[in-house]
């Protein structure tokens, strides 16, 4: 594989930004990596027009006050996650995410019992990087679809850095095609599918927050093709524990692959996950994301009471 001078220069930086971070203590991380977010929600709150109207649709009827409050909330969440990714392997961490509050866990283990693996549906929280480890911490048998990165050698790092829990998390590229996917369900892997992502093009039709959004199809056809069993998954911090709970989703015997069963599928599925992000929407990395709609966000005014004391 060649690798680029652009894409060396890059990693190099960004393995000196690590560096450099690994060197001072936990709680300088997250004290340092929270003024970043404060600055960055005065001087550049990035996509606050995106975050705002999502966030007035999974909240409306919320006063603008409270949702700037959470909104500010969000960026400092947002900047002290990015800081302990680079920090997974600290004694710290690994205790987080070795004592971390599991519900649910039943529920896979009899999903698995069927040895027809397991379609793990989740959605984009924060707290990605502790929730991937906690799968090779606890030895489960997993499959990610992930969208890889652009530079092959920042790509390497971070799926090295997972395996410093152990080597049960497997990783597939988005492009790999539903034939690697089922190939994963049938060695009786978990496989991970997030579900709140837009797909304008080849995307089923359900409503999110009763709002039409266009949701991916995988799910629904995998298990239609495999009759895995489908679960959810929502991971967060909460009272300074990390959380992680499952659930599985009740479903009829679909007859065949249709667009109805795939939307009534998908439907059942991803409302799962509405409660949840209500109660934690600056945990919600979605909340920046071009769900709903690829334009008509409109700008955002804020005073100086909702720069400083939202």
């Amino acid at each position: 594989m060649s690798i680029s001078l652009k894409h060396r220069i890059e990693y190099g930086t960004l393995r000196s930004i690590i560096f450099i971070i690994n060197l001072l203590p936990v709680p300088v991380i997250l004290g340092f990596s929270g003024l970043l977010g404060r600055l960055a929600w005065i001087i550049y709150p990035f996509r606050l027009d995106v975050a705002y109207k999502n966030l007035s649709t999974i909240l409306p009827g919320q006063p603008k006050k409270d949702r700037m409050g959470i909104l500010r909330r969000t960026y400092i969440q947002f900047a002290q996650t990015f800081g302990l990714i680079f920090i997974l392997h600290r004694k710290k961490m690994m205790e987080q995410i070795a004592n971390a509050e599991i519900s649910g866990l039943d529920k896979v283990e009899k999903a698995l019992a069927q040895g027809k693996g397991a379609i793990l549906t989740t959605y984009h929280g924060c707290w990605f990087e502790a929730y991937f480890a906690w799968f090779n911490k606890t030895n489960l048998p997993t499959t990610l679809i992930y969208q890889k990165q652009s530079n092959p050698l920042s790509n390497q790092y971070f799926v090295r850095q997972r395996t410093r829990y152990g080597n049960a998390l497997h990783h597939l590229d988005s492009a790999s095609g539903m034939k690697a996917y089922e190939e994963a369900l049938a060695k009786n892997h978990l496989l991970i599918v997030s579900l709140d992502q837009r797909y304008s093009a080849k995307g089923t039709d359900v409503l999110f927050f009763d709002t039409p959004l266009k949701c991916a199809k995988g799910t629904a056809v995998l298990h239609m093709r495999t009759k895995a069993p489908v679960l959810t998954s929502v991971y967060y911090m909460k009272n300074g524990k990390l959380h992680i709970d499952f659930d599985s989703v009740d479903l009829p015997d679909y007859t065949e692959i249709s667009e109805d069963a795939i939307q009534d599928l998908t439907t059942r599925a991803i409302s799962k996950y509405e409660m949840h992000i209500r109660n934690y929407p600056e945990q919600w990395f979605s909340l920046f994301h071009k769900l709903w709609t690829k334009k008509g966000y409109d700008k955002v005014s804020r005073n100086f009471r909702d720069l400083i004391f939202s």
